[in-house]
């Protein structure tokens, strides 16, 4: 089997994939011991050592910053195999869990969703992808307190980073909860996986914001845990795109996203959106996908029935009778809104390389890539 240098000290060869990236047996026992033990380093350095070769031990906070953007998973393995040493993080530990995840499931929604399996599973992948986002942050931000955090400006570099975290985070949470996608082959996932990935994504993203920015004066929208960006922060946004042209032109079609997804946030507070919901959506939209390509046709058909028949108890349990219909009707309607909401972003990204020749757009071939690299490392 081909071997390659370690993504993070590029030392030794290695020929598997742990947490989501080749590495060697060193540093993913590094990695492992770090998240597991709740461990916090700081660098003396302004986090700029060299961790390569036979310095990857000269400091531990730099090391693991490296673990983090070579995408290395908290959770586990990408394609969802143990290690070679057969030992991962199996997933979030109760404790881990209570620790970092940034939202909570009221008992009652909990007593309705436990009756069935299904939307229960969902709902506790959404909940994995929260906490993973979370604990992402934990890691990197040793010092501060999460109590009434005051999220920060993000740039596009920071951006690009995490949101790599974040595809990783996404494909491993349908490959353990959405069933049945971890059965298809990855020619298959090829086909879903762009816009399945960024539907849902875009959904939770809006839900954050409409639970950290529910002022409709606000015009602030969460871009990934501890981050935002606003109108007022564009130019800060925007700062490693150098070679900008026609600037205030880009500016307002950004805006204009900008907008389109606050406007869905607060449909998210006017409706009283709970995670649960969130769930049964981000279900709905990887069902219409493998629909659309006729994939897993039987399995999927018969997952919607269950799901429905779930969520409708829920929203009974919930609501009673008379008032579940309507909760569920505005529950659909966001389908569009988030599908109208994809479409203009990919607008702007088209757009953006008009406006600079140096714009990074971090999604394109990133999700076939990490489909690619799956596949490879399952056969």
């Amino acid at each position: 089997m081909e071997t390659k240098p370690c993504d993070v000290c590029c030392l030794d060869d290695v020929q598997y994939m742990h947490f989501g990236a080749y590495v060697c047996g060193a540093c993913s026992a590094f990695f492992r011991r770090s998240i597991a033990e709740y461990k916090s380093y700081v660098c003396g350095k302004d986090n700029k050592c060299n961790v390569t070769k036979e310095l990857r031990n000269s400091c531990r906070a730099c090391r693991l910053k490296r673990c983090l953007d070579v995408g290395m998973y908290i959770e586990k393995d990408v394609n969802g195999l143990c290690t070679q040493e057969g030992q991962m993080i199996n997933k979030f530990s109760a404790t881990s869990i209570n620790n970092v995840q940034p939202f909570e499931i009221k008992k009652e929604e909990m007593e309705s969703s436990n009756q069935t399996s299904l939307l229960n599973r969902i709902l506790q992948g959404i909940k994995a992808y929260l906490s993973a986002q979370k604990a992402l942050y934990v890691v990197e931000h040793p010092n501060k307190t999460l109590f009434n955090l005051e999220f920060e400006k993000d740039t596009k570099a920071e951006w690009n980073r995490i949101e790599r975290y974040c595809i990783f985070a996404i494909n491993s949470m349908l490959n353990e909860y959405f069933e049945p996608y971890k059965l298809m082959q990855g020619s298959q996932k090829r086909l879903i996986v762009k816009n399945v990935f960024t539907k849902i994504i875009f959904l939770i993203k809006c839900y954050q914001t409409s639970i950290y920015y529910p002022d409709p004066e606000d015009n602030r929208v969460v871009t990934h845990y501890g981050y935002y960006f606003s109108h007022e922060t564009n130019e800060y946004f925007f700062s490693s795109e150098v070679m900008m042209k026609n600037i205030e032109d880009f500016y307002r079609l950004h805006n204009h996203y900008l907008d389109e997804k606050r406007a869905i946030s607060m449909k998210l507070i006017k409706y009283g959106i709970r995670d649960i919901d969130i769930a049964a959506l981000s279900y709905m939209m990887f069902s219409q996908e493998c629909e659309k390509y006729s994939l897993c046709t039987a399995e999927i058909e018969i997952n919607k029935g269950l799901l429905f028949d779930d969520y409708h108890k829920n929203l009974i349990n919930t609501y009673g009778f008379e008032k579940s219909g309507a909760k569920f009707a505005n529950v659909l309607s966001l389908l569009n809104d988030i599908t109208e909401l994809q479409l203009i972003l990919y607008e702007f990204r088209i757009i953006g390389r008009v406006f600079s020749t140096n714009f990074v757009d971090i999604w394109d071939g990133l999700i076939l890539d990490n489909i690619t690299m799956e596949n490879i490392v399952s056969q």
